[in-house]
């Protein structure tokens, strides 16, 4: 029998604070990741509401500090980190991620331990910065970092809500029960949880706006600069395509941001004539031909490039008994632009039905 999506009597705010309920007490620890964005904003002091019904007199809290993070931002993080109820902790530590230049993804360390370049600004002072080691930590070994500090099982929770992606939504729709409860790829004793998981964009301001609880002042600048209201790095695919936006929000941190990485100007300046169709075609006609893209594209050297392999082997397994979905037209377009957008770090969902019959543009 198909699964049916039906209404049910709780909102989404008292189903939130039954899950939150729910985890505390499954788990013998649990930490909430902020971000200084909305969403783990809402989660937060959700946290806090229900650990004050358990009884209890704080809230743990974290915080990655991703190094290229807006100044409205921080001082939203530093905000709550003074909070008397928060049991918090800022990390800046070396992390491995990427940047997209010009249709090409590179290798970056944020808070880069070697000396070849700047840093953005200085590590905060109260910070952990684990100084007495030499390691580049990915968004997963941090989990393991993380779960060192404590015994016993652990649950972070997170801010994540469906409705921001497919992928987001997928995530929880594939299990009946404890949907919203899913296995750290990097430790058996972590569990990664989204409690705010049906959450609409509208609840979380009408949270902030019914409650009086502080938000940070970047949506504000991303409103009046017709920005998605996201909190992100700007080097990312996404916000790599959108600089000027950047340039009109904060344009002190944007000139400090294009003194140590120059290229942004260029990326600004020449995003939108940036031609992709010469790289749909040279490496869009096959799934091997994909395989050449990530090779010379994606920096065999970090995580992104074995994700990104493993992702496509996934992909080549599915489109040998389900080609239509896989290869439209033939060809593998979709698959190749998914790639070059970056959606190989969570999970490539095949083409939709209604877009399965369209004809090849290249």
């Amino acid at each position: 029998m198909a699964r049916q999506r039906e209404f049910i009597d709780n909102n989404v705010y008292e189903e939130a604070k039954l899950r939150i309920h729910h985890i505390y007490d499954i788990h013998d620890n649990v930490v909430c990741s902020f971000s200084g964005g909305k969403d783990s904003g809402v989660l937060i002091n959700l946290a806090w509401e229900v650990a004050q019904e358990r009884g209890l007199k704080s809230v743990n809290v974290i915080f990655r500090d991703e190094e290229l993070v807006p100044n409205a931002v921080l001082d939203n993080v530093k905000h709550y980190m003074d909070l008397p109820w928060t049991n918090f902790t800022w990390y800046a530590v070396p992390l491995r991620s990427n940047k997209y230049i010009l249709g090409e993804t590179q290798s970056i360390v944020f808070w880069d331990p070697s000396g070849e370049r700047e840093w953005l600004r200085p590590k905060p002072k109260w910070a952990e910065t684990f100084f007495e080691t030499t390691d580049i930590f990915t968004q997963y070994t941090m989990d393991n970092q993380i779960a060192k500090d404590y015994k016993g099982s652990l649950a972070i929770m997170t801010g994540v809500r469906a409705s921001e992606s497919l992928v987001r939504y997928r995530s929880v729709v594939n299990a009946l029960n404890n949907n919203y409860i899913s296995q750290s790829p990097s430790n058996t004793r972590v569990k990664l949880c989204k409690p705010i998981y049906d959450w609409e964009v509208d609840d979380v301001f009408k949270y902030f706006h019914d409650t009086g609880y502080r938000y940070s002042e970047w949506y504000e600048a991303q409103l009046w600069a017709e920005d998605t209201l996201r909190v992100a790095t700007p080097l990312n695919t996404e916000n790599s395509k959108k600089l000027d936006k950047w340039a009109k929000e904060d344009p002190e941190f944007y000139d400090r941001l294009s003194q140590i990485f120059p290229e942004v100007r260029a990326q600004e300046r020449y995003i939108n004539d940036l031609d992709s169709t010469h790289i749909v075609k040279k490496y869009g006609k096959s799934l091997d031909t994909v395989d050449l893209w990530i090779d010379q594209n994606i920096p065999k050297t970090t995580p992104a490039y074995m994700k990104a392999k493993k992702e496509l082997l996934r992909i080549k397994r599915r489109a040998k008994t389900q080609p239509a979905i896989w290869l439209p037209n033939g060809n593998a377009e979709y698959v190749l632009k998914q790639f070059m957008k970056g959606a190989y770090k969570r999970q490539i969902m095949p083409v939709k039905y209604k877009d399965r019959n369209k004809k090849s543009r290249s």
